[in-house]
């Protein structure tokens, strides 16, 4: 496989710098564009040969590249309860902007894109496939649905090469928000109030699978245009913060209350099409929160 130039947008977000790090390893030309403020030694630790401290429009992105072979696009909200106004704006508009700059190219890169499970809403109780009908909850997951529309419309107005990850929830060292972390800093700071039932399901993947299954994604010129990216097995809420009390030796009494935020109660996905391209993932649970918490303790202690 010759050596390719890729583009992550969010290039500084969590799954941005996983991908650049792994990527990197694997010989690949790194460059990078995102809203914070990386230092030049910071972006190369991570793998990246130039990254732009600049939001992702069109303007910036000619700008600063070309002779792009790939792009993935990581950039995003990555928050469920962001306004409507701020969701559209991180994930359709970035989208879009992505869009745009690609189909105007005389190389057209290929586009991967981090969507999301959620997409998916609250009306199935077992594995979801791809083809499942779509019935978004929240504005987060309504615009990834959004940006989900206008990849697959501009893939057949413009013969552009798309894929779209639908992840799962995705977790690993280094991740400082959603449950994991919440939870490891609450029993830290000896608190037990958690919003929901507990009893919610979700589908965990750990941050190494998603870079071996983007890698061998990429290795792949695959027609297949959407592709459910998890473990495919379900975990209550409730039985991840068992795992993390048991990790910290804490006794603290779990309370749940009601959550005002629009979330489905089940989602575990079927992962038949991401196993089609070689992959499964090597990560179990248990290990991969282990490996969390210890990692939490070391630099919160």
């Amino acid at each position: 496989m010759s050596q390719k130039n890729i583009l992550i947008t969010g290039a500084e977000g969590f799954i941005a710098i996983n991908l650049a790090t792994y990527l990197s390893k694997k010989h690949f030309n790194i460059f990078g564009i995102g809203n914070k403020k990386f230092e030049r030694k910071i972006s190369s630790k991570f793998g990246y040969k130039f990254l732009v401290n600049t939001e992702v429009n069109k303007k910036n992105l000619k700008k600063n590249f070309n002779n792009i072979d790939v792009i993935i696009h990581c950039a995003g909200s990555g928050i469920v309860g962001l306004s409507k106004k701020k969701n559209y704006k991180r994930n359709f508009l970035t989208t879009k902007n992505v869009l745009d700059f690609s189909r105007n190219q005389k190389k057209k890169p290929r586009i991967i894109f981090m969507s999301s499970y959620s997409i998916y809403g609250n009306s199935y109780s077992s594995a979801i496939q791809e083809n499942y009908k779509l019935k978004p909850l929240s504005s987060y997951a309504i615009t990834k649905k959004e940006s989900e529309n206008i990849l697959l419309r501009y893939s057949k107005l413009y013969s552009l090469n798309v894929t779209i990850l639908r992840l799962a929830s995705i977790y690993g060292n280094g991740l400082r928000k959603q449950l994991i972390f919440d939870t490891c800093q609450k029993i830290y700071k000896n608190r037990n109030i958690f919003y929901g039932t507990g009893n919610e399901i979700r589908d965990w993947l750990h941050i190494s699978d998603l870079c071996t299954l983007v890698y061998k994604i990429l290795k792949k010129d695959s027609e297949i245009k959407i592709i459910n990216c998890g473990s495919g097995k379900g975990n209550k809420v409730k039985t991840i913060i068992g795992f993390i009390k048991k990790e910290f030796n804490s006794r603290i009494k779990t309370r749940f209350i009601r959550n005002k935020n629009k979330e489905p109660k089940i989602l575990k996905i079927n992962i038949a099409v991401a196993k089609s391209f070689g992959w499964y993932p090597k990560m179990s649970l248990k290990k991969g929160i282990l490996k969390y918490v210890r990692w939490y303790k070391k630099n919160y202690d």
